[in-house]
């Protein structure tokens, strides 16, 4: 081989491997999102035209993304007839963004003294309405849910696990590498970008919009690299022409407006600016349709499906590694693909058959339960535990679970309560003996974390930032949201693709 021709073969293999690198470098989830929420404004002002040429934008320039839409505002759509914006919109995604928006009792303030039952059963019956109404105006499905401002509760996030939806700008994250969790056995997508430095103010004014626009495309490849996944939320079409948000100055502070008083429109800034708004938006898709080779632009419906794979099995070896996992750490483990609550139900069932049959499953099927609704006791009332009673524990731990969905803040061995998290790690240390066939007599019952504290002050502060929107009532006290949130942290854990 001649040097000429050496050259241009190492040359050519390495474009070859540069390529096949290039081609598996992850690329970030993002979703370009927007709230849709003002049914107020007089429809002569022409606000429901914003979201219609937004929708209509976005085809044109080769891109989607998701529209969230308030149930009432569906409704209002419907009522004055612009299947032209609803036809325009349901080309794209389009989720929940509260059946009611800012009426009192918002969700949060609903939940405020609910208990975790009542909750639950409230939080279905409210937004099921609001879903069966967006889904048949715009005429798909609607699988995800956008929170509203502040409004949040656990129980709404397990009243949309069971209708099968997802929780989108959920104060619920792992860590900065997992911003899209399970939690409360729903998918939850956490933070977005906006808000302070979102464009709602600026589209309708060339020397608002222009440095704000070259900031956000100095800051795009660092905001990229930053996360596994990010909405970018570019506006509340309402905002685009409204100086103030439409609930503001009729829901804030916890009050609902008088019967009989008219709702109070929002100030509106000239119809021409929203010439400039519609220019300036379309040079933001176009800078965004320039980045798809670095960026996967996708929608929630498309996330919904890609990341709703679960293990459908514990394999006997997984929970070997869990188990060793949370003796040497010393806490409820939160694993790669199962949460604590899992691994809890797993271990009663595999304790339970190795008591039944002298052997244990090659695997056990992955249930799903949610966590405890009672505060587990750090510090158990008994210091020692029989065989016999670990195993007579497991069987009754198990057959609660199955019966109720979730497992038991405490049990009670002679009389005296086992939190469930010193029952994991005695769980977690027996099962691993019974594999060896080496168990011991009795067995120590050691002090547990009651819930799995991964994030748990960043997780509230995210729950104090929800109870400060000013359309909340100033009293607001979020302890009981806090306290059922911490306690569901034991079914957190990340979402996989397959």
């Amino acid at each position: 081989m001649t040097r000429s021709r050496y050259v241009l073969f190492i040359l050519i293999f390495a474009i070859i491997l540069l390529m096949n690198c290039s081609s598996k470098i992850k690329k970030t989830n993002t979703v370009i999102c927007f709230d849709t929420e003002d049914y107020i404004t007089p429809p002569e002002e022409r606000i429901d035209d914003i979201p219609k040429w937004l929708a209509e934008t976005m085809i044109e320039e080769g891109m989607t993304g998701t529209f969230f839409v308030i149930g009432e505002k569906a409704r209002s759509l419907e009522q004055r007839g612009r299947k032209d914006v609803i036809d325009a919109m349901a080309k794209h995604d389009i989720g929940s963004h509260t059946n009611l928006g800012s009426v009192h009792p918002t969700i949060t303030e609903f939940l405020e003294n609910a208990e975790w039952h009542s909750g639950v059963d409230s939080m279905k019956q409210r937004e099921k309405i609001g879903f069966q109404d967006i889904e048949r105006i715009f005429g798909k499905k609607i699988p995800t849910f956008a929170r509203h401002g502040g409004s949040y509760g656990p129980q709404l996030v397990a009243a949309l696990s069971q209708i099968g939806k997802g929780y989108v700008y959920s104060p619920i994250y792992l860590d900065e590498n997992h911003h899209i969790v399970w939690f409360c056995n729903a998918l939850n997508f956490h933070g977005y970008w906006g808000d302070p430095d979102g464009f709602d103010d600026f589209y309708y004014k060339d020397e608002l919009f222009n440095p704000a626009f070259e900031k956000f495309k100095g800051n795009f490849d660092q905001l990229m690299q930053e996360k596994d996944f990010i909405a970018l939320f570019f506006g509340h079409p309402t905002k685009i022409r409204s100086e103030q948000f439409w609930d503001l100055r009729n829901y804030a502070h916890g009050i609902n407006p008088t019967q009989g008083k008219k709702l109070q429109s929002p100030d509106l800034r000239p119809q021409e600016t929203m010439k400039v708004a519609h220019k300036n938006f379309r040079r933001l898709m176009k800078f965004c349709k320039e980045q798809k080779k670095n960026v996967e632009f996708t929608t929630f419906s498309e996330l919904m499906e890609r990341f709703s794979y679960q293990k459908e099995f514990v394999t006997l070896n997984e929970l070997l590694n869990l188990s060793e996992e949370i003796i040497s750490e010393n806490r409820p483990i939160i694993g790669k693909y199962f949460s604590p609550a899992e691994i809890f139900t797993a271990l009663a069932e595999e304790i339970k058959a190795f008591s039944e049959n002298g052997s244990m499953l090659s695997q056990v099927e992955r249930a799903t339960v949610f966590g405890p609704i009672e505060m587990p006791l750090s510090e158990p009332e008994i210091s020692s535990i029989t065989e016999q009673q670990i195993n007579s524990t497991a069987e009754r731990v198990f057959d609660y679970i199955k019966q109720n969905g979730m497992i038991p803040g405490n049990v009670e061995v002679d009389g005296k309560k086992i939190g469930a998290g010193s029952l994991l790690r005695l769980f977690s240390e027996y099962f691993l003996d019974c594999t060896e066939n080496s168990t011991n007599m009795s067995y120590t019952v050691i002090n547990f974390d009651p819930y799995p504290r991964d994030n748990e002050e960043n997780l509230k502060k995210e729950l104090e930032e929800c109870r400060v929107w000013p359309i909340h009532k100033p009293d607001l006290d979020m302890s009981k949201i806090t306290y059922y949130t911490m306690l569901q942290c034991w079914t957190l854990k990340p979402a996989t693709e397959k």
